[in-house]
């Protein structure tokens, strides 16, 4: 009987590999586990054999790197908001529910879209106060013209950067395109809007016929100012995918099915 012998580099090429792929090596970086693995729980096994403890202390030091690293993004970043989940379908088929988008500082060289002046203060003003919106099908889909008041036309398209603001009066996070920049006599202003046409056709500030005391308008918007550029949270200048669904469905989801007894009305797929 013929005997084999192997040696460790024979071995190499008989046995598959099944080392992490380089792109999912580089995203560990972004988990704060790896960091309790690397640093905490070597310490702690030390001293304990307790699963308890070990649990207790993964969950807290998760936290805390989890905290840190954000904070440090944030630095690096140039933004108090360095990352944001996607938790609708508002931005379909650009990026989706679930996406984690990193976000960087917004400044003045950014694409925010076409430049509008306007020779008036628009803070706090309702944007029906100063243009009109009309919306009429091309090739299969809806097209936005802007008419403001002096008579200066725009039709927006999808070059704009993305971007997260507060939208009013909820304070609301919102991540969404921003279509037209608009210097004014008291600051620069963006109006924004979704880039899924099927549900957000309308533009964000669009809200129709407003009264301003109650807070309502004739249709749903998501605010009814232009957004000072200072207010903007962030711009977005990349995208992970899929990785936010953990914490849809651990806090989003989880309150829509005890509450509702259904899930989010644009859940689909895997999230």
């Amino acid at each position: 009987m013929a005997k084999f012998k192997s040696t460790k580099k024979e071995s190499k090429k008989i046995l598959p590999s099944f080392q992490k792929p380089k792109c999912l090596k580089k995203l560990e970086w972004f988990d704060p586990f790896h960091y309790v693995d690397l640093f905490v729980m070597p310490r702690v096994k030390k001293v304990t054999d307790s699963e308890l403890v070990e649990g207790a202390v993964n969950i807290v030091f998760a936290l805390v790197f989890a905290g840190l690293l954000y904070f440090i993004l944030g630095l690096a970043f140039g933004t108090t908001s360095p990352l944001v989940i996607v938790y609708s379908e508002s931005m379909e088929d650009s990026f989706y529910r679930g996406d984690v988008m990193g976000l960087t500082g917004s400044n003045n060289n950014m694409d925010f879209g076409d430049e509008i002046i306007l020779n008036e203060n628009i803070r706090q003003v309702p944007v029906e106060k100063y243009l009109t919106a009309e919306y009429f099908s091309e090739s299969s889909s809806i097209v936005t013209k802007l008419i403001f008041n002096d008579g200066q036309e725009v039709i927006p398209d999808t070059a704009g950067s993305v971007v997260v603001y507060p939208s009013y009066p909820y304070g609301l996070p919102i991540i969404h395109r921003s279509i037209v920049k608009i210097v004014a006599n008291d600051g620069n202003f963006i109006l924004t809007k979704g880039d899924n046409k099927k549900t957000n056709f309308t533009f964000d500030q669009d809200c129709g016929k407003i009264d301003i005391l109650r807070s309502k308008s004739a249709k749903p918007c998501i605010t009814f100012f232009a957004i000072p550029q200072e207010d903007v949270q962030g711009v977005a200048f990349f995208r992970v995918p899929v990785v936010g669904c953990v914490k849809l469905w651990l806090v989003d989801d989880l309150v829509s099915l005890i509450s509702t007894r259904r899930l989010p009305r644009d859940f689909k797929g895997i999230c």
